[in-house]
């Protein structure tokens, strides 16, 4: 009997239990790749995602209890459907603390651990986790679709993967073409994986497609992005072909239990997919969080950017001066806060505009009080998220007028 086949024989409990084992391995090594995110939550500016005022301590004493649930998970430590369900639970309470502490740790890879954990709760764990690869794949495609592809992380991306076949020059044009044909391969891809149940090894193809010219390009020969990065995407390449190799037999068994339900059990079955969908779509639409809905290497989400007169570069504090970048525009030098972060904590910036004000609020409330700044902020059209539109803020008056907008916090903890 092939592999294939064996895979697809395999029981939808035994399936989800191997499915929270695999997350709950690549969630040890994603924090361990970004531990000082974890252990010392206040290298860098700590933005809470609600306004409480509370030690550090209890952040780093969920993460300790969070990795500690996922060695008993993926060590198979735990043997009763019962002790399994209560260590899940506990992870999922452990994973939430940190969010609610510091934005920062709501990375894309920490927010698909929470809801493969929260899945795995519900009558059919793995309907639902496909969904949400699926998710992943329109929503970062979708996000994508913009104006100018080629000048954000899409370009980046295409740009390297042409070098590696020895294309190094090519015209704007085609560059911009090609990021638009790799959108809508993954929206393809997503759509696929949807319908996995009677194209199964299909979906799987594209899936793997997707994910192995992506880690081409950003691995140690390529863009040399961050390791959390690559091992998120390695996550990704094994777990959305598992899903489709084996969707025919959940496909088979949704059939039969459809024909023994009535129309209001149907509903409440596929309510868990609809929130899914209808709370990653919201993203581009700016209700959801970018990350959260799926808005990956998009040039969509808002761009928050703090520049400082290069007459006043000099009064900056010394533990900023390595971040100022060289380059002068007008007068003004950007900082580098993406860099700050990934040096302070090893983890990419959240791209959320909340975050980013907290975090310049922090910034500036350490620099002199006359200091002269900038903050300028690239977001999208409210509703057509293709087009994007520019603005400044001067002040420190105006900046907290922005934080005060927002319905979630916006304010750093100092």
């Amino acid at each position: 009997m092939s592999v294939f086949r064996r895979m697809q024989l395999v029981s939808e409990p035994a399936l989800a239990h191997s499915i929270v084992r695999l997350a709950s391995v690549f969630q040890l090594l994603l924090m361990a790749a970004t531990w000082k995110l974890w252990l010392y939550p206040d290298s860098f500016p700590r933005v809470p995602l609600i306004a409480v005022r509370l030690p550090h301590q209890i952040l780093t004493g969920a993460a300790c209890i969070l990795a500690a649930g996922c060695l008993t998970l993926a060590g198979c430590f735990v043997n009763s459907p019962n002790a399994c369900r209560r260590t899940i639970l506990l992870c999922l309470a452990a994973a939430c603390l940190p969010v609610l502490l510091n934005q920062h740790c709501l990375q894309a890879w920490h927010w698909l651990f929470l809801l493969t954990l929260a899945s795995s709760l519900l009558p059919q764990p793995l309907i639902c986790l496909q969904s949400v690869i699926a998710a992943i794949y329109v929503c970062s495609g979708l996000s994508r679709l913009t104006e100018f592809p080629e000048q954000g992380p899409a370009g980046m991306i295409v740009r390297q993967l042409l070098s590696f076949v020895g294309i190094d020059a090519v015209t704007v044009e085609t560059l911009r073409w090609c990021c638009h044909l790799a959108s809508g391969f993954e929206i393809l891809a997503g759509l696929t994986l949807l319908g996995a149940g009677r194209y199964p090894q299909v979906a799987a193809a594209m899936a793997i497609a997707v994910h192995l010219p992506l880690l081409a390009a950003l691995g140690p020969f390529g863009l040399r992005h961050h390791s959390a990065v690559l091992l998120w995407n390695l996550q990704l390449l094994l777990l959305a072909p598992l899903l489709a190799i084996t969707a025919p037999r959940r496909s088979a068994a949704q059939l039969d239990k459809m024909r023994d339900e009535t129309a209001k059990q149907r509903l409440l079955r596929s309510v868990p997919v609809g929130i899914l969908w209808l709370f990653a779509l919201s993203g581009l639409f700016g209700l959801a969080d970018n990350w959260p809905s799926w808005q990956l290497y998009s040039s969509r989400p808002e761009s928050w950017q703090l520049w400082i007169r290069r007459d006043d570069s000099d009064r900056l504090p010394a533990q900023f001066q390595p971040w100022l970048s060289p380059t002068v525009i007008d007068g003004w030098q950007p900082f580098g806060l993406d860099r700050l972060s990934l040096a302070a904590t090893g983890s990419p910036l959240v791209p959320e505009d909340r975050f980013q004000a907290g975090v310049i609020d922090a910034l500036l409330r350490q620099c002199p009080s006359d200091l002269q700044f900038r903050i300028r902020i690239s977001e999208p059209h409210p509703w057509l998220w293709w087009i994007r539109r520019e603005r400044t803020l001067k002040s420190r008056a105006e900046l907290q007028s922005e934080q005060s907008r927002f319905l979630l916090n916006a304010l750093p903890q100092v």
